[in-house]
């Protein structure tokens, strides 16, 4: 099957996307057999890009893709916006995802490929569903939030503003609570990022 999930026998652990194996084939540099186990095959050359993986991590592939022709894969954090409004969805298995924000449970074919967007997953992002349920709780509104990590992309750093001791910070990567207070962050850009509707009215 196809899958991804985070390397075990790497220096640091990276994603690896490929067929999911337990049985792997010998090593092509020396012929050595490796023990059975989880693994994930990248292609190519046979033999010669297989990772051992953290099963923690394993996510299976689905059959969306999102706007960007990206794959869609279980755990997968799915923005979905249309010209009305904005939701957030997590990709439960492979036929089903759930509104972050209000617990709907949707079909995920039912959601338009032009609509949705992978922006990031529950594995490198844990406290996103926290952090969205915060907003909801209090009657915060939910932020636009495009990308969860603006690290090598054309998007600016998030701005959070703590709710607690009212501090704010810059980061690349999205944060649902401030780690000296406990505080709950409130999220945006540290430039204004408008959505497609709104670019023709700014």
């Amino acid at each position: 099957m196809k899958a991804r999930a985070k390397s075990s026998n790497t220096p640091y652990p990276i994603w690896v996307y490929g067929e999911y194996i337990t049985n792997p084939p010998m090593r092509p540099s020396d012929g050595a057999k490796r023990p059975e186990g989880h693994y994930i095959d990248k292609g190519g050359y046979p033999g010669a890009n297989v990772y051992a993986i953290n099963l923690d991590t394993f996510c299976r592939q689905t059959a969306a893709v999102d706007k960007n022709g990206n794959k869609v894969y279980i755990q997968d954090i799915l923005l979905h916006e249309t010209e009305e409004e904005i939701a957030y969805f997590i990709v439960e298995d492979e036929e089903t995802a759930i509104d972050i924000v209000w617990g709907e449970i949707v079909e995920t074919e039912s959601l338009q490929t032009a609509d949705i967007k992978v922006i990031g997953n529950t594995i490198d992002n844990p406290d996103f569903v926290k952090g969205m349920q915060y907003y909801r709780d209090n009657d915060i509104e939910i932020p636009y939030l495009p990308l969860l990590n603006t690290q090598m992309s054309e998007f600016p750093y998030l701005q959070l503003e703590c709710t607690k001791c009212h501090n704010v910070m810059l980061s690349c990567v999205y944060m649902a609570q401030h780690k000296e207070c406990g505080g709950f962050l409130k999220a945006g850009f540290a430039t204004k990022v408008y959505r497609e509707k709104e670019k023709a009215f700014a």
